[in-house]
């Protein structure tokens, strides 16, 4: 092949090559929208990302606040159950005690009648000074049905009981009475020393009557002794501290009271 030959295939080579690399050149204003678009994309994911994050972040604030919500009402629910278990217990218990007292209160209520007629009659054998006191609680005791349905458990109780309280205070002491006393037909004003319930020791203002006296029913028995008057006077003065505590010989008589 000569040369002039050669250059113009090369020449021509170019040529074909240069038309094909055109025709397969990409579309610049294509290339470009579809970059735009890219990047459009790239910015929505990214805000789409952003959005998400802080919305997770909400969402799990959310959570964490039911959660607790929650913890708190298991607490709530648990301290209710043991509320009501103990309320249940404590019901239980209320109810079996008011059985109880129920029970009781049916046998006082069975008994009471009795325990009235034993404490008039044991109120018989007082001496005057403690009958007068307990005038006011005897006369509320009742005597017959209409005064036993007038009348309340309780209250008839409350009698029994603090008449009762009135003898064992009485009989735990040592009480001067002045009052009168009924002495060889005559009334006369005496001082009476009593022993408890057990025996009493009278003796006029002029030391010139004087004896003891033993529980009987309605009124004491009287045994005069006036040689008593001075040990007698002197145990009175004892009492009620006008003279210096000192021995004094003084009879005793117990009786038994049927």
């Amino acid at each position: 092949m000569t040369k002039n030959r050669l250059v113009m295939s090369i020449a021509a080579g170019i040529a074909l090559a240069g038309a094909t690399a055109l025709s397969a050149a990409p579309d610049l204003d294509q290339t470009r929208s579809n970059f735009k678009e890219w990047v459009e994309l790239k910015k929505l994911i990214s805000e789409e990302k952003n959005d998400w994050a802080v919305e997770k972040e909400t969402l799990q604030e959310s959570i964490d606040l039911l959660e607790a919500e929650i913890d708190k009402l298991k607490l709530a629910i648990e301290k209710q159950e043991e509320d009501a278990s103990a309320a249940d217990t404590e019901r239980v218990e209320l109810t079996a005690s008011e059985d109880a007292l129920k029970a009781a209160s049916a046998i006082v209520k069975d008994s009471i009648g009795d325990l009235e007629a034993q404490t008039l009659e044991l109120v018989k054998y007082l001496p005057e000074a403690l009958r007068q006191k307990l005038n006011v609680i005897t006369q509320q005791i009742p005597r017959n049905k209409r005064e036993m349905d007038a009348s309340t458990l309780s209250k008839r109780i409350v009698n029994v009981v603090a008449i009762i309280t009135e003898i064992e205070k009485f009989n735990s002491q040592i009480t001067v009475f002045n009052e009168i006393q009924e002495i060889g037909g005559e009334s006369v004003r005496v001082d009476t020393l009593y022993i408890g319930l057990s025996v009493a020791y009278y003796v006029d203002g002029t030391e010139s009557e004087a004896g003891y006296m033993i529980p009987a029913k309605d009124e004491w028995t009287k045994v005069q002794d006036n040689s008593l008057a001075k040990p007698i006077a002197d145990a009175v003065a004892m009492q009620k501290r006008e003279m210096p505590v000192e021995f004094v010989n003084l009879p005793l008589q117990v009786t038994e009271i049927e």
